[in-house]
């Protein structure tokens, strides 16, 4: 910086000095302001582990269902003092019905999927593991299948 920018700068510093001490001298000599400020809900969401496929067997049959423990492990993060959803989605014909537990709750969905309301929890990392029992219909065959749900953290 030359000295001109110098000497233009600091004149403009003290005519906005003057200025504004003039207007506490003015009036009561009081002022208030008001700030507010709204946060945007928001929410983020990891995927940690996700069985990708099912090996549904004859003993799997016999006994009426399957069961995936830590089938989806999901990082998330949420401000929304709401809480959240996490929606399954899925389009299958091989279960009555799905059971989803996660920390002793349990949930029973229909084989296409829903949603399950989760709480806030405060603004830290919650991690959900996600286990599974999925009641198969009667005219499933022994195989490999590709897992039933893609599972996602959505705001209310």
């Amino acid at each position: 910086m030359n000295i001109k920018n110098i000497s233009k700068l600091t004149l403009l510093a003290i005519v906005i000095t003057v200025f504004f001490s003039s207007l506490s001298f003015a009036g009561s000599g009081k002022a208030t302001i008001v700030v507010s400020a709204t946060v945007m809900a928001k929410i983020s969401q990891s995927t940690i582990h996700q069985e990708p496929l099912i090996n549904i067997t004859q003993g799997d049959l016999k006994k009426g269902f399957i069961e995936i423990p830590s089938g989806t492990i999901l990082q998330i993060k949420t401000n929304s003092r709401n809480g959240y959803a996490l929606f399954f989605e899925g389009n299958n014909e091989l279960f009555k019905e799905v059971i989803v537990t996660d920390k002793g709750r349990t949930v029973t969905l229909s084989p296409y999927g829903g949603f399950v309301h989760q709480p806030y929890s405060g603004s830290n990392i919650e991690v959900k593991d996600l286990s599974y029992r999925l009641q198969l219909k009667e005219d499933i065959q022994p195989g490999t299948y590709p897992f039933p749900f893609r599972v996602n953290a959505s705001l209310l």
